[in-house]
């Protein structure tokens, strides 16, 4: 199922509480099945904030509607660190 959540510019999910947040705990994090409804979401606290650069990221659930997202973004990272460490050496 894909679900979709607001990241900011340093990487921070904004939480059902609406603060920002590591991303640690899944359980925590804002998400919803409907972009549009995340797009509204992201204009109101956009609205609060003008120099906020946010975007809304889709993602897969686990069986609890969870985001799973850490392991995919935590991978990403090695393997871009892999590619930086392959160019280096040739």
């Amino acid at each position: 199922m894909k679900i979709y959540i607001i990241k900011n510019h340093d990487e921070s999910i904004l939480g059902r509480d609406l603060e920002w947040l590591d991303g640690r705990d899944a359980s925590q994090i804002f998400n919803t099945e409907h972009r549009d409804i995340a797009l509204n979401q992201l204009i109101e606290v956009n609205a609060k904030d003008i120099n906020l650069r946010a975007q809304i990221v889709e993602c897969e659930a686990d069986k609890k509607g969870r985001p799973i997202m850490l392991l995919e973004s935590a991978s990403a990272s090695n393997s871009a660190s892999a590619n930086t460490v392959q160019s280096d050496a040739a």
